[in-house]
């Protein structure tokens, strides 16, 4: 039998070929996922053996690792906030960016709709880390769950019912704002992390987003615009007065994103990400 260190360094020499940066610290995550342990457990245990069957799913996973498959969807989680969220291809890994999207959306909420019973609409929800972040975060919130994805919407489910909020979400599959007739004027906050790469830029991105992640998650258009022109154009009329949009955009859009508010009879303000950059675009009715 192998040791938990011999496997680990017999997983780092591949990693390390195919270009993997850190390859005994991402070594170390494989590991602790297949066995369902701390990565510091790993550290200090180095010692310990590791069983036949354990060595192979380490080993499958390593192999998938070097193919540039993203760590997230190898052992099928991500930390988001204070949670983890249940990922696979059929979803967009949630990135540490969107946190801040949720954090503002929160407390603009808090603020402004203090002790309400709140309705919320995410847009393009995905594994739903925004929407059921933003349940967990207002106890007495209910949720409109939209993706175009009906695959999308089952790892949604599941992230709900983990949380222990899906008693307060609907999920409607359809696209965009499609699904959300019979509520004119009732949702006070939408809020939307839809595609926003342009067509051209797709193709410098990282192997493990060229290869792995949903396409329909990533690519809008010849600007990276063309999904929020789709939303902006019609989401007034579904949120009451003084209601909140918030949406994510990459960090060069922040101009152009305001001008398709402005557009649309919205005022928006714009947010930075923990680096510094630009990447919330914002505004209440």
């Amino acid at each position: 039998m192998s040791t938990c260190r011999e496997a680990l360094g017999q997983a780092v020499s591949p990693l390390r070929q195919s270009g993997i940066d850190n390859p005994w610290f991402e070594a170390q995550l494989l590991m602790s996922a297949v066995l369902d342990v701390e990565p510091i457990r790993i550290i200090v245990h180095g010692e310990q053996e590791i069983s036949a069957e354990h060595l192979r799913l380490f080993n499958d996973a390593v192999a998938q690792r070097a193919k540039h498959k993203p760590l997230a969807y190898i052992v099928g989680r991500k930390h988001f906030l204070n949670w983890e969220f249940w990922v696979n291809e059929n979803v967009l890994i949630p990135r540490p960016e969107t946190e801040t999207l949720v954090e503002l959306a929160v407390e603009q909420l808090k603020q402004r709709f203090p002790g309400q019973a709140l309705l919320l609409a995410d847009i393009g929800t995905g594994s739903g880390a925004i929407g059921l972040s933003m349940l967990a975060f207002l106890p007495t919130a209910k949720l409109l769950a939209i993706d175009i994805s009906e695959p999308a919407l089952v790892v949604a489910g599941q992230n709900a019912r983990d949380l222990n909020v899906a008693d307060r979400v609907s999920f409607l599959a359809g696209d965009l704002l499609s699904p959300l007739e019979g509520w004119q004027g009732e949702i006070h906050c939408l809020i939307a992390n839809l595609p926003y790469i342009a067509e051209q830029e797709f193709r410098g991105l990282q192997p493990e987003i060229i290869k792995y992640e949903p396409l329909e998650a990533l690519i809008s258009g010849a600007d990276g615009l063309l999904h929020y022109c789709r939303l902006l154009k019609d989401a007034k009329q579904f949120l009451r007065p003084g209601g909140l949009i918030f949406i994510e955009i990459g960090s060069n859009q922040a101009t152009q994103a305001q001008k398709i508010f402005v557009r649309n009879g919205l005022k928006p303000r714009v947010a930075k990400d923990l680096a510094g950059l630009d990447r919330i675009v914002w505004a209440v009715t």
